[in-house]
């Protein structure tokens, strides 16, 4: 009867265990609720917006602003469409749910940069258009009801880049990788720093990770490192390799090193959750054929934490999440601002999580 009742009070103390694991569990997992109803409007010259691609995006002044961009207006590419690049600027009021749109408010059209959200506006760095890459870092302010472009107040990048990537740091901005012609392109492994406190110093070369030259990579900072995570490499005469590592950057010590684990995440988004996370939003798992019958990209939101470097869980997204776009938190909530849902295929929609 002893040996009945201590069987029954360890299986007890076994279940307890197990109810209160799963609750600890159930509390620290990440929960998303999406919506995928916010629509760009049209523009002149497409008055049914198809959705854009590249488009640099952020939030100044309550307002959502999603700028330039490329897609394929009135063809899919493997109909023989012409890719064409835009100079507008849509700005989405969050508390008025009220779009404006500005046309022409570039003066050349632009599209593949990296977008830095800061105080005083939404830093736009590098790009390209249909012939060249940029060294352009411009700054959109607003400007009594509407907005206007400083030029002059941030530095050029060293040399020209698109399809880069890059965050800021505490005062620092970093940008990785991209690549520097619309002719004969080829990956880099470029890793430039700007100083937001001693602009006058311009873009500092940093040194790269020991890997292989990158574009479409996705990079975040978490708790003052950075981090970067897959992309692709490619050079004329050259197979476009897709790459799924992951690296991590030390500010303080200058040093890179490697993450273990697989993140098949190129040309997807990230942003820092928490004081330990990563979450790494879509993007593309495995080069295919640009055909009508494409599955489409990853729906998966994977969670990484900083702690132990590695991937700790994933969730599935009910929408497709877009790729060559960016993502933009304000509060609890990020918007993945229109992109490509398939090659060639870009989306007017506007998915909005919250967490």
């Amino acid at each position: 009867m002893k040996r009945l009742h201590l069987m029954i009070l360890c299986l007890s103390l076994i279940l307890l265990s197990m109810n209160t694991a799963c609750f600890r569990k159930g509390e620290k997992r990440i929960e998303v609720q999406w919506e995928n109803s916010l629509l760009l409007p049209g523009c002149t010259g497409m008055s049914e917006n198809v959705g854009l691609a590249g488009a640099y995006s952020g939030i100044v002044g309550g307002k959502l602003l999603v700028l330039g961009g490329a897609n394929f207006p009135d063809k899919y590419p493997w109909e023989g469409g012409t890719k064409t690049w835009w100079p507008t600027l849509y700005s989405y009021d969050l508390h008025t749910g009220k779009w404006i749109v500005y046309d022409n408010f570039l003066n050349r059209p632009l599209a593949y940069g990296v977008s830095i959200s800061l105080k005083e506006g939404l830093l736009c760095i590098g790009g390209c258009d249909r012939m060249q890459c940029s060294d352009k870092v411009f700054l959109i302010k607003e400007e009594g009801d509407s907005f206007a472009i400083d030029s002059v107040s941030y530095p050029s990048l060293p040399v020209p880049l698109a399809n880069a990537t890059g965050a800021i740091c505490d005062s620092c901005i970093y940008i990785a990788g991209g690549q520097e012609t619309m002719v004969n392109e080829q990956s880099t492994r470029h890793f430039y720093m700007l100083d937001l406190l001693h602009k006058e110093k311009g873009w500092q070369e940093m040194p790269d990770w020991e890997g292989p030259s990158l574009s479409y990579a996705v990079s975040v900072v978490q708790k003052g490192r950075f981090y970067l995570f897959s992309g692709r490499s490619y050079a004329p005469n050259e197979e476009t390799v897709e790459y799924t590592e992951g690296y991590v950057f030390e500010p303080n010590a200058g040093k890179w090193s490697q993450i273990s684990g697989s993140f098949p995440v190129m040309a997807g988004t990230a942003i820092p959750c928490g004081e330990d996370k990563i979450l790494l939003l879509g993007g593309v798992e495995e080069i295919l054929p640009t055909t009508p019958e494409h599955p489409g990209f990853s729906r998966k939101l994977r969670i990484i934490s900083t702690k132990t470097n590695s991937l700790e869980d994933s969730l599935d997204c009910p929408y497709p999440i877009p790729v060559t776009t960016n993502a933009v938190t304000t509060g609890n909530q990020v918007f993945i601002v229109s992109g490509e849902i398939r090659p060639g295929i870009r989306t007017p929609l506007i998915l909005k999580g919250t967490f």
